[in-house]
């Protein structure tokens, strides 16, 4: 289990940087992981991490929830909504809702942070500095995976 959770961690840690530097997740990032964690599921009846089938398909199905609405209304963009089905398929519901948790909580923060900057220290932060969620995402994924060992 030690080698797929360093995969994944390192999975995860190129996506947050590829956010943070960017702006942007890859497609062959989420959907090489998704198509990854789609094959671990078939060939082994369980999720790269080890949640049961049943997890897996729950989480992705309840990613889709947590982001599409949020996606619509401009709050995401494709990218964490893809990149959390991923997540899903990989971990199973608890690290997936896990790393949504903690990613809310990290971008709640940052929030508060450069809100209390722009308006008592007068810096000017534009919309495309703030924080972008995949790459909280990926912290909340990387605190999971370690939380659980």
């Amino acid at each position: 289990m030690l080698a797929t959770e360093a995969m994944v961690a390192a999975w995860s840690l190129a996506v947050c940087l590829s956010d943070l530097n960017v702006r942007r997740i890859p497609n062959i990032l989420s959907f090489g992981a998704m198509l990854l964690a789609t094959g671990f599921l078939l060939a082994t009846g369980h999720a790269v991490l080890g949640a049961d089938w049943q997890s897996a398909v729950l989480a992705a199905c309840l990613s889709l929830v947590f982001t599409v609405p949020a996606y619509l209304a401009g709050w995401l963009g494709a990218g964490d909504v893809k990149l959390l089905f991923a997540i899903g398929l990989l971990a199973g519901w608890k690290i997936t809702l896990f790393s949504f948790v903690i990613a809310g909580l990290i971008a709640g923060l940052a929030a508060i942070a450069f809100l209390v900057l722009t308006r008592h220290f007068g810096w000017s932060v534009s919309r495309k500095r703030w924080l972008p969620f995949g790459a909280a995402l990926s912290v909340g994924l990387l605190l999971a995976i370690g939380v659980g060992r």
